[in-house]
């Protein structure tokens, strides 16, 4: 058997990665810096996932899994001697000293380095300034989709939506997993922008709509009326930019609806103001508000919904939002015009923005 190691035992490595990666048979170890974790997984070799959709729920036993800590370090450089795919899920920071840790061995494997990170060719970028031994260590980009909701951390199970996406770039010409209805190789950049816009965007909207109507979930928002209708017209107007963007004749209307069908779910607790936080990255320039809010106002295009977000966040305070204090001070205080032209560095930004968003 094929042999993984995944840096990161938390909920989206227990919960997708090593599933995903024992249905194309491998041997799955975990590499973490929670020691509780790793004895527990040592201790009980399985869990469960337990995946939550509108049709129900569904249970699959995860088992033979095993874990190492991080700092086992002559352990650690065994196992990755040995392995055949290397992936994480640690949260972006930390992906290129993993990569290090990988490409500073001596090794001459085929080996396969992927990155399951919310970030923008995670893998590429960790690799782009390290000089790899193995000269037969190939990366590989990822866009990965998967809503985990807040669970308990005293048991290794793990609650997660049934829905879940791995796509893997097509231009790398390496096929480290086999398609199904979870893996697939695409345009990497296409991807990328439809799952920031139409999943991350939509997230961001609908949380700050929330805010504004004293909602503390997600799912409330779309349970009410006027909220799904928000939330439908948003994600239309994401998806003609994503278009725009892409000069794709893709249908995105079932894509869509499947968003605002995985958002309705109650299960996941998804809170708004955990959707919310840190404003002055998710609003920054070229980012999943202002990119597509461009592209809509350059080719003369709905921009309603940008328009009451944007109304929503310079208009309210929402200090149990974590970096929203600082934003206001630093950003919206200042007024439209500061964040079309200072913020969002729009030179000449024109008439057509203060006529569509106001100043």
């Amino acid at each position: 058997m094929k042999r993984a190691v995944h840096f990161g035992a938390g909920n989206i490595g227990r919960g997708f990665i090593a599933p995903t990666l024992q249905a194309n048979n491998y041997q799955v170890t975990f590499i973490d810096v929670n020691t509780d974790v790793i004895k527990q997984i040592n201790d009980e070799g399985s869990y469960t996932v337990k995946s939550l959709s509108i049709e129900g729920t569904t249970e699959q036993k995860v088992k033979d899994v095993n874990a190492v800590e991080l700092n086992d370090t002559d352990t650690l450089n065994k196992i990755l001697l040995d392995a055949d795919i290397i992936t994480t899920s640690v949260g972006p920071k930390f992906v290129k000293g993993v990569y290090e840790k990988i490409a500073t061995l001596e090794n001459q494997k085929d080996q396969i380095f992927v990155a399951f990170e919310n970030m923008y060719r995670a893998s590429s970028s960790a690799s782009s300034e390290i000089n790899s031994y193995n000269e037969n260590l190939k990366i590989i980009d990822a866009v990965v989709d998967k809503i985990v909701p807040p669970q308990s951390t005293k048991t290794l199970d793990v609650v997660v939506e049934t829905y879940g996406s791995i796509i893997l770039d097509e231009t790398a010409e390496l096929q480290p997993l086999d398609v199904s209805e979870i893996v697939s190789y695409r345009n990497y950049d296409n991807e990328f922008y439809k799952k920031l816009w139409l999943l991350n965007g939509l997230h961001l909207q609908l949380a700050y709509y929330g805010l504004a109507n004293d909602h503390t979930y997600i799912d409330e928002v779309i349970s009410n009326k006027d909220g799904r209708e928000f939330g439908e017209e948003a994600v239309k107007s994401l998806a003609l930019a994503y278009t725009l963007l892409s000069n794709s004749e893709e249908v995105l209307d079932e894509f869509s609806k499947t968003i605002i069908n995985r958002f309705a779910l109650p299960e996941i607790k998804d809170e708004v103001t955990r959707i919310a936080r840190n404003p002055e990255i998710k609003f920054s320039k070229n980012e999943r508000f202002e990119y597509p809010l461009r592209l809509l106002i350059d080719n003369n295009k709905n921009v309603e919904t940008f328009s009451q977000i944007l109304n929503i966040i310079t208009s309210g305070n929402f200090p149990k939002v974590e970096g929203f204090s600082n934003f206001k001070k630093d950003v919206l205080e200042k007024g439209k015009s500061n964040i079309y032209n200072d913020f969002w560095e729009l030179e000449n930004y024109s008439e057509n923005y203060i006529e569509r968003l106001g100043s």
